[in-house]
């Protein structure tokens, strides 16, 4: 059987170049735009910061949905599916080094967010003395960027999770389903898809429009609660996703 480290490798070679280049697209938009400002207008007050937290954006979007594409990749191509290795470790090898490469480009997102704001320091002062107010400390102002990132990451993880699953039940009824029943199926599936997302993303905004209840006792622990049932349900759909590896889902020719 082929170890993990050898698999882990080979998966997160073209996954780091990927990666890298998204990385070098941004700086190079960022760039741009800056530049673009400093022709034109001049660069005001706050918006190196403010023009890297834009491209940001899109760019953790692009980096998820290539990692996302990645992933599936692996469940269906004879090129990953004929390595000597057992659909658990192929599985968990996958998804570690997919959220392995997300770190990396979230490490220069925070590198990119550091150089910015020590730039536009006294503005990000003033933003952040009118969203927190004089009673918050530093120590508090960081239990909210600790605990968001740690809910980013957990929601990525289910984000994942629930692609491969539907990926997994589609492929597994197209095996063996007629037309007519196969299409009912991945209806339902993407109807229950798109439910989850509205919901996800309602909880998310929720989660946002309270950060002041994540510095009370009471708030983190049910802060805390909501990232583990987030994770325990990334777990149950990992262990399903795993189930239909092994006894239902077909690769697909190169």
């Amino acid at each position: 059987m082929t170890s993990f480290g050898s698999v882990f490798k080979v998966m997160s070679k073209d996954r780091f170049r990927t990666t890298s280049k998204v990385i070098l697209a941004e700086l190079a938009v960022i760039a741009v735009t800056l530049l673009w400002s400093v022709a034109t207008r001049g660069v005001s007050s706050g918006e190196f910061f403010g023009v890297t937290a834009s491209w940001s954006g899109p760019a953790f979007l692009a980096v998820f949905i290539l990692m996302s594409v990645a992933n599936e990749h692996v469940y269906t191509r004879d090129t990953y599916r004929l390595i000597p290795v057992g659909e658990t470790k192929l599985y968990t090898t996958n998804l570690l080094s997919s959220f392995v490469m997300y770190l990396y480009f979230g490490i220069v997102q925070v590198v990119l967010y550091t150089i910015t704001a020590s730039i536009d320091a006294d503005f990000i002062k003033g933003i952040l003395d009118g969203i927190t107010g004089p009673a918050y400390t530093n120590l508090e102002a960081g239990k909210i960027v600790i605990g968001l990132l740690l809910m980013g990451l957990a929601m990525v993880i289910l984000g994942w999770t629930t692609i491969s699953l539907v990926h997994l039940v589609v492929s597994a009824t197209n095996n063996f389903l007629p037309n007519v029943s196969r299409r009912a199926i991945n209806v339902v599936l993407y109807v229950v898809v798109i439910y989850l997302v509205v919901r996800v993303a309602a909880f998310m905004l929720h989660e946002v429009n309270n950060l002041g209840g994540i510095m009370s006792t009471g708030g983190q622990g049910q802060f805390i609660l909501n990232i583990v049932g987030i994770l325990v349900i990334a777990v149950i759909e990992a262990v399903i996703n795993i189930f239909l590896l092994k006894k239902w889902v077909e690769t697909i020719p190169n």
